[in-house]
């Protein structure tokens, strides 16, 4: 018996066998690859086919931590030193109410314009306004005559309602008080965590039936929302906040950037107003 020859038959085989193991694991990996594109673009496809306005998707990756804030008392040890305006301590602490002496006069108009801004912007950087170097503008509501402000943590906004300064106006668009929560210091808790992208958010959404036919989805924002409310101290998490427009109204939609679930809580505003919110929640006309 020639055992060298079959020695190489042997070595023969199982390199063709190899070889054919390693092509199927390729394709495999190929057609893998090519069906989650493909279900991307369907999800968009799809949506698009039931009638639903898509935002332009930024589609980059983030890496973003958590961030966390101790509890404090620094609206209520502060807000003694505020002149022209008379405000009140509440919610044990955590929230400075304010009526101003001098109501601030906006332009005329529903709208609100980048002139109302410059105002708004040199009234809560004077001493008018507690700590507030560290709030930037985020939404505008004709229908509730509201503009809101929220903090910023880690060059991230909080918007959850825990964090914000909300102006009030009268009917001649004039701020007449305002509400100012603030967290207190932030500082990052861990290392970045990558998040899902904001085009992933609203195909999110949509595969659990959170956003209705004919709807339009405005640009996501990514935040950042309270997880955790111990009694000394508060942890945020990134998360998308999606505005969903439809003809009867506005809702907010909240999905976590890190795990991809969506947070059930959302707000409504009214519907008559919805449609000109949409574009005036995240900007303001020239």
């Amino acid at each position: 018996m020639d055992f060298k020859k079959i020695e190489i038959i042997f070595i023969l085989a199982f390199l063709c066998l190899n070889g054919y193991l390693l092509w199927r694991v390729l394709d495999n990996s190929q057609n893998d690859f090519t069906g989650i594109a493909t279900n991307q673009v369907d999800l968009i496809e799809e949506m698009q086919d039931e009638g639903i306005e898509l935002p332009n998707f930024a589609d980059e990756a983030h890496e973003v931590p958590y961030v966390q804030a101790e509890i404090n008392n620094l609206l209520e040890e502060n807000s003694s030193r505020l002149t022209n305006q008379t405000g009140i301590i509440e919610n044990n602490g955590s929230l400075y109410a304010s009526i101003l002496s001098d109501p601030i006069k906006l332009s005329q108009g529903a709208e609100l314009t980048s002139g109302d801004l410059e105002v708004l912007t040199e009234f809560i950087l004077s001493d008018a306004i507690l700590y507030g170097d560290q709030y930037q503008f985020i939404r505008y509501i004709p229908s509730t005559r509201q503009i809101i402000y929220g903090q910023i943590a880690n060059n991230i906004p909080i918007v959850d309602g825990t964090a914000d300064i909300i102006f009030h106006l009268n009917g001649n668009k004039e701020i007449i008080s305002y509400e100012q929560k603030y967290v207190g210091p932030i500082t990052v808790q861990g290392e970045s965590r990558t998040l899902i992208t904001d085009q992933d958010a609203v195909e999110i959404l949509y595969q659990n039936n959170e956003i209705p036919t004919g709807a339009e989805v405005s640009k996501p924002i990514l935040t950042y929302s309270r997880t955790l409310n111990l009694e000394d101290l508060s942890m945020y998490v990134p998360v998308w906040l999606i505005e969903v427009v439809t003809s009867t109204d506005s809702v907010l939609k909240r999905v976590d950037a890190v795990n991809g679930s969506v947070i059930q809580e959302s707000s409504k505003e009214t519907p008559s107003d919805s449609s000109s919110e949409s574009s005036e929640s995240t900007s303001v006309d020239e």
